[in-house]
């Protein structure tokens, strides 16, 4: 996302007193202590990553990498040096004019590639010409927390606060399947924001293990067991 916009998020995270480090890169973790890039040590029992991912690059496959370990591929996804090799998502590097950094590795870009790759090689069976990729960047949001959150839509518009805050709740339910939960988590959500109620929405029942009665001769009958 923009300046602008990790601006706002950075702002948003400290109100709710959440320490940001920037310019650091994890080095090491041993299970007790986080080190940083500047030898920096942070004690830490739970380390939880969400710091982006790598390709995971398939064996027997040469080709050129990009520093994030994804295969270089051309504008029909093929993989650089192959001819019948196709790469998407997160595994596909197409840098381009409007994207020279390569698409961001995130669904919609795979989504799109994948109906694409499909449609071309439907193409290419009838003897047909592939349709070259082209990303339709619908925009990007984060939610931080409580009415607030960071927007960017339709070419740049950006929003931040309340209104981007409801607009990814509203993006969010709108993408979940079927009526009824819809209605379910619009529910839970009215419920959540004004009594601030923060269950851990687990459906649960009550479960009852079965007593087994076994008698001493029936145990002692018992072949024993080989693990192999």
């Amino acid at each position: 996302m923009s300046e602008k916009s990790g601006v706002k998020a950075y702002q948003y995270l400290k109100r709710f007193d959440v320490n940001v480090l920037i310019g650091k890169i994890v080095k090491a973790y041993d299970g007790q202590t986080v080190t940083l890039s500047d030898g920096m040590k942070i004690p830490a029992q739970t380390l939880v990553w969400a710091a982006g991912v790598q390709g995971n690059i398939l064996e027997g496959i040469k080709s050129e990498l990009s520093r994030d370990r994804r295969y270089f591929v051309d504008r029909f996804n093929k993989v650089n040096d192959h001819e019948n090799i196709y790469a998407i998502g997160d595994m596909a590097y197409m840098p381009s004019d409007d994207a020279p950094n390569g698409h961001p590795m995130q669904a919609p870009v795979a989504m799109q590639q994948g109906q694409l790759l499909a449609k071309n090689l439907t193409r290419s069976l009838e003897g047909h010409e592939m349709k070259p990729f082209s990303y339709l960047d619908k925009g990007s949001m984060a939610t931080v927390g409580r009415n607030k959150a960071v927007a960017e839509i339709f070419g740049g518009f950006k929003l931040g606060g309340l209104m981007a805050w409801m607009m990814w709740m509203f993006v969010h339910l709108f993408l979940i399947v079927e009526f009824r939960n819809k209605i379910v988590i619009f529910g839970n959500w009215v419920w959540n924001y004004f009594t601030y109620d923060r269950g851990t929405r687990l459906i649960i029942r009550p479960f009852k293990r079965p007593a087994v009665k076994q008698t001493r001769n029936h145990l002692e009958d018992r072949k024993p067991v080989e693990i192999i």
